[in-house]
């Protein structure tokens, strides 16, 4: 359905452009524009292709200036820094994800969406910094100080993931409805 197309890419858009806004750690939309990508996207490949475009983007954004300082291996302008292949691995995942919760009911794709792929990003990037970094000694002891870092910032993915995939799955499932109820009438009128 075009609709849903277009509900979805704006919802997309709009989560790209909230992480250029001030906001707690972790506290961000990426979660849920992934899910929501992997969910409701009929095309698979804008699934994949417009969150990715539009975490690319605010990326590029964001680490030219508010993360710039802490991108030291690279001089001038960034447009791929090592920590995003972590990142982006576990976005992936995540629209992996929410194309296997499509056909879930709706609380399953809430509830499970979130809190899966809270702990998709926190494993993936925190094992990510861990097996990069020089901060952890490649150890597994190494890896646990390295997952148990990243502990104080999952609070907030998790309770990000969980208001924002609430509100675009809501979003979602209420405008369709909407519309088909529409449909309905403008048919029944006619």
């Amino acid at each position: 359905m075009k609709s849903k197309i277009t509900i979805v890419s704006s919802l997309i858009v709009l989560a790209g452009l909230y992480r250029l806004l001030p906001h707690s750690y972790n506290f961000t939309p990426i979660g849920a524009m992934a899910l929501v990508g992997g969910m409701y996207m009929s095309k698979k490949y804008l699934a994949f292709l417009l969150p990715i475009a539009a975490l690319y983007l605010s990326d590029l954004v964001l680490n030219n200036t508010i993360n710039r300082p802490f991108i030291t291996d690279q001089t001038g302008f960034v447009f791929f820094a090592d920590y995003m292949i972590f990142v982006y691995g576990a976005f992936i995942l995540t629209v992996v994800l929410g194309i296997s919760l499509t056909k879930s009911k709706l609380a399953s794709k809430i509830f499970f969406g979130a809190v899966l792929s809270s702990l998709l990003f926190f494993v993936i990037t925190n094992a990510g910094s861990w097996l990069t970094g020089t901060l952890y000694p490649k150890t597994f002891s190494g890896l646990i100080a390295a997952l148990g870092a990243g502990i104080p910032f999952f609070d907030n993915t998790l309770l990000g993931n969980l208001i924002f995939v609430s509100a675009f799955v809501l979003i979602v499932e209420g405008l369709n409805a909407y519309m088909g109820r529409a449909k309905e009438v403008a048919v029944e009128k006619a």
